[in-house]
């Protein structure tokens, strides 16, 4: 049996749902079915798709996964925000690989936070005031009826990618680690993708068309999405009677479903960020962009010009 080696760990909208995709269209690559699977993130219960019982259940999600296949790997981009899945994941496999995409932490915010609006995960449409609820959601407070987990919703917490990163350098060793840029996936996806099949001893297969994946988008109904996403005690309902059947046909509903959540989405430009706030989230997280320049090598000064 083929067991993942490697995972996409976040974070989410820094195009990790592109290069999941991209991944897997590989025929020597094997990504799970079910994206966002989070198994190792046992710290956030209610964003994992599938229930999982044991680790037999996590290797059936890859069961499809043969000889012909040189890496296999998952995608959860909210593993780099959990406590405990990084040391999980290196308990599990100290060999694995792991691959973060990261981003500009006020251009992260403004688009994860409108992911949450499309999601019903997030119930204050001004990006201003979410940000200001912060501190009573950290107590538990002004919490949407369908946020998955209250932690999530914390962005001045989630932006601060150096702290993360800092985190999975003291577990994993570097040279397993594989840290790209937002900016380079848009000025040249080809060159990140063809650096990822180089790190995963992968050849290549030549690809040369790499179409935008998970742009921007907002709710065609919002009946459908309110059905989608019901609040957190109707969700957790629904997943106690679905895991009866067992974590393969959890894996099906789970396609399913995110097939016909794709079919209530439509485009939708992103909006222009008042100046004066987007000067006062940058403010808050330039300590930890100066912090995540250090760990990766990398000038970020053009992230601190706005």
């Amino acid at each position: 049996m083929k067991r993942p080696n490697f995972f996409i760990s976040g974070a989410p909208r820094c195009s990790t749902t592109a290069l999941y995709t991209y991944l897997s269209m590989h025929p020597r690559i094997f990504m799970s079915e079910v994206k966002e699977l989070n198994y190792f993130a046992t710290d956030f219960p209610n964003v994992q798709k599938i229930t999982f019982r044991s680790i037999d259940d996590y290797h059936k999600v890859f069961s499809k996964a043969n000889e012909q296949h040189l890496a296999v790997g998952e995608a959860s981009p909210f593993y780099l925000f959990s406590k405990v899945a990084f040391q999980k994941m290196y308990s599990y496999d100290p060999a694995a690989r792991v691959i973060l995409t990261l981003r500009h932490p006020v251009d992260f915010v403004e688009s994860y936070h409108q992911l949450n609006l499309s999601l019903l995960r997030e119930d204050e449409p001004d990006l201003a005031k979410a940000w200001d609820k912060q501190a009573l959601r950290k107590n538990g407070q002004c919490i949407p009826k369908s946020a998955r987990q209250a932690e999530l919703l914390l962005y001045g917490d989630l932006g601060q990618f150096g702290k993360y990163v800092e985190k999975l350098f003291g577990i994993f060793p570097r040279k397993q680690v594989k840290i790209f840029l937002f900016d380079d996936f848009r000025a040249n996806p080809r060159d990140v993708y063809e650096d990822t099949l180089a790190f995963l001893g992968v050849p290549s297969d030549g690809r040369e068309e790499f179409l935008p994946i998970n742009a921007s988008f907002e709710n065609r109904s919002a009946f459908l999405a309110r059905l989608f996403h019901p609040p957190q005690p109707v969700y957790r309902v629904f997943m106690k009677l679905v895991s009866v059947f067992g974590a393969d046909f959890m894996k099906n509903v789970s396609i399913v479903y995110n097939r016909l959540e794709r079919l209530n989405t439509a485009r939708k430009p992103r909006p222009t960020m008042d100046a004066t706030l987007r000067a006062r989230l940058l403010e808050h997280f330039t300590p930890d962009v100066e912090k995540l320049a250090g760990l990766i090598g990398r000038d970020l000064s053009m992230w601190l010009e706005g």
